[in-house]
């Protein structure tokens, strides 16, 4: 299940994802709220991954993909915050390829997260 992380300044959309994650947090949490945001603007999102995260479902991970590749110029900017080695090393190899700002932290960094999410954006 997704959690929405609270506390966050406005244009920036926090989410945690607690135990199994599956198709219908996608469908009924993450893909709303992202869609949501993004007419908006572009989103700065902190994508957090809890201790008592158990992994997604095959369907979930699919979601995840397509919502990835749908929403794929939405995004101005991603946080990931994870301490999973599988999923540290996955956000890695797929991170330079999006056409955003990208930063993985691990879990004890998620108030640097949370800071570098609010900053303006980088000029290149």
């Amino acid at each position: 299940m997704f959690r929405t992380i609270e506390g966050l300044p406005p244009g920036v959309l926090g989410l945690e994802a607690h135990g199994r994650v599956t198709h219908a947090d996608y469908r009924d949490s993450l893909t709303p709220q992202l869609e949501a945001a993004a007419a908006h603007g572009p989103v700065s999102m902190i994508y957090a991954i809890a201790e008592d995260f158990e992994g997604f479902d095959l369907e979930a991970m699919w979601d995840d993909a397509s919502v990835g590749l749908r929403h794929w110029k939405d995004f101005r900017r991603v946080a990931v915050v994870a301490d999973q080695a599988w999923l540290r090393t996955a956000v890695s190899l797929f991170a330079p390829i999006y056409p955003c700002e990208f930063r993985l932290f691990k879990r004890s960094e998620l108030a640097a997260a949370k800071d570098w999410n609010a900053r303006p954006p980088e000029t290149k």
